[in-house]
């Protein structure tokens, strides 16, 4: 059996039976272990949960597992760390889902490793994180997502392979005064992703040449305008900000932006809307979402003032216009709709997806966004 799955949420899990089980697993390759379980509430200790699991861990490391998964909290107590999860030279795959603090090692070869991903696990300190990625020269995809409290301070994340980085930032909720700095040094990125609502007191990117895509998320402040100057080079940008604590990088040309979404339920998003057309001359397709789940629900009515001159990319370049949950109710999103389809050019395509809407209605909003198409646009609208 190459895959080997065991999840104690679903079912009750008795640790002794999956040691027994891996002890007796004769492939000289383990493809894959998954470990998922919640020890708050069990018959174990925290002090046996910690030395079960890290015996488990260890097991799988011999095995010559190749992606290891593991998901475990224990409750009041601490995870053993055996010392061959720093060191596999058929290890690929990594993901930890851990309450544990980990105390990195200067030795650590994990050659093989191409996937990263560690949600709520702590360092030491901040040397610890070093030596954990800088033992990994074969790096391409890493995700963080910190917890409240972490104590690492400076999260320096410098890998010359690094491909794909997703940085989840916390929550401000608890301990809002706390700020975390990044140092972000990758030359061979290609996608980015931002989220979370705490602030970053000091975003430092460097050498970043390919850059390609940028999604950023839920990030309620930025102190550091700098985080946003890196984006010259981007082609897919994704953005849900408030512009009200937004600090738009005043001069910044996004000459090679191709593709850009804009999230309309945050506060006066239209406030933001024409700088990003102003600074996106090549602009193709523009995508704006309003993506309403009840729980992050904004009343994000307001005025919109429309641009007094129309961007470059509406007049040269946009060929593609989609408006994903259209308020057709909404004045100022009716605005915004016809000021976009009155001043392009070469708009070939128009789809707006609506909601809460009865045959007649649609018809009537139909008929009002294409009375203001020119008649030399050959734009095909598409409702959905």
């Amino acid at each position: 059996v190459p895959k080997l799955n065991f999840d104690s949420l679903l079912h009750r899990l008795e640790l002794e039976n999956v040691c027994k089980s891996l002890q007796l697993h004769k492939a000289p390759v383990l493809e894959s272990f998954n470990l998922r379980v919640h020890f708050a509430g069990s018959n174990y200790s925290a002090v046996d949960s910690g030395i079960l699991t890290g015996v488990l861990i260890g097991i799988a490391m011999d095995r010559n597992v190749r992606e290891l998964v593991l998901n475990v909290y224990i409750h009041h107590g601490s995870l053993r760390i055996p010392s061959s999860l720093y060191n596999s030279e058929t290890l690929e795959t990594l993901k930890l889902e851990l309450n544990v603090v980990m105390d990195v090692p200067s030795s650590v070869s994990l050659k093989s490793l191409r996937t990263l991903h560690l949600k709520y696990v702590d360092f030491k300190d901040d040397e610890s994180i070093r030596n954990l990625l800088s033992g990994c020269p074969n790096l391409e995809d890493f995700m963080v997502q910190r917890s409240s409290s972490s104590s690492v301070k400076t999260f320096i994340i410098d890998v010359p392979t690094l491909q794909r980085l997703t940085i989840h930032n916390g929550d401000s909720t608890i301990l809002p005064e706390r700020h975390w700095d990044y140092v972000i040094s990758t030359p061979s990125l290609k996608y980015l992703k931002i989220e979370g609502i705490r602030a970053f007191e000091s975003f430092v990117i460097e050498n970043v040449p390919e850059l390609i895509e940028v999604n950023i998320t839920n990030v309620s402040e930025i102190i550091d305008e700098k985080l946003l100057v890196f984006l010259t080079s981007v082609k897919c940008l994704s953005l849900a900000l408030t512009p009200l604590v937004f600090k738009f990088p005043t001069g910044s040309i996004f000459d090679q932006l191709v593709y850009l979404e804009l999230f309309t339920n945050k506060k006066a998003w239209w406030n933001l809307l024409p700088l990003l057309l102003h600074s996106s001359p090549s602009l193709q397709v523009l995508k704006l979402i309003d993506n309403l789940d009840g729980m992050n629900y904004v009343d994000a009515s307001g005025v919109w003032n429309q641009p007094k001159n129309v961007p470059e990319c509406l007049l040269f370049h946009l060929e593609t216009f989609m408006w994903e949950g259209y308020r057709w109710k909404r004045e100022e999103e009716v605005e915004v709709a016809k000021y976009i389809l009155k001043n392009t050019n070469g708009l070939k395509r128009a789809i707006f997806s609506l909601k809460c809407i009865s045959y007649e209605e649609r018809l009537a909003v139909v008929k009002d966004l294409k009375s203001v198409v020119r008649a030399t646009n050959l734009c095909k609208f598409q409702f959905i």
